[in-house]
């Protein structure tokens, strides 16, 4: 029932349904013309930063840091669990 009310009405008069037709296909065309610009700028710039990102950092190895090692460790608690709690 509410329907109708979501897409306004076209004029009655056919000149000016042409040009509220055209006007929206206009305005529908310019919307994704520009977001497909934006989107291939979006692109370029992404792809612009990870290649300088990976050209510098090819050029400055880092130094290793002694003070970090290397491996897969666990957590170990310092004293065991105690089981649990008794029933009254």
């Amino acid at each position: 029932m509410r329907a109708r009310f979501i897409y306004p009405p076209l004029p009655r008069h056919p000149l000016l349904r042409v040009l509220a037709i055209m006007g929206a296909t206009v305005a529908l065309t310019a919307l994704v013309a520009t977001g497909l610009v934006i989107g291939a700028f979006a692109l370029a710039a992404a792809a612009l930063v990870l290649a300088v990102r990976r050209w510098l950092s090819r050029r400055a190895p880092r130094a290793a840091d002694p003070s970090i090692i290397e491996g897969e460790f666990t957590v170990v608690p310092s004293r065991p669990r105690i089981g649990l709690p008794r029933s009254e």
